[in-house]
């Protein structure tokens, strides 16, 4: 059974699951790129499914942003990606020929 997420759990499963940008709060603010409206994260809809995976949605009646769509509205922190050479390599090295 699927279930929403309190207001109390919901920082904690922004900042775990919005893999592109930092929750700092739930009054942090972004703007949803396709219904072009500013959301807080106290606004978001959160909910688990049975498997427990969270669901994170815009809003807006009608709108089917997540968040890849929203972009910050003031300070904000984008998560960095890991660029090929700062992933591990796992102890191996090439050799020349």
């Amino acid at each position: 059974m699927n279930r929403h997420i309190r207001l109390d759990e919901k920082l904690a499963v922004l900042q775990e699951s919005d893999t592109f940008r930092k929750w700092r709060s739930l009054d942090d603010r972004r703007v949803c790129v396709l219904c072009d409206r500013v959301i807080s994260g106290r606004m978001i809809d959160v909910w688990e499914d049975k498997r427990g995976t969270f669901h994170l949605h815009c809003p807006t009646a009608g709108c089917s942003a997540t968040p890849r769509d929203w972009f910050c509205h003031g300070p904000c922190s984008a998560r960095p990606k890991t660029s090929k050479s700062e992933r591990p390599t796992l102890g191996f090295r090439a050799v020349p020929a």
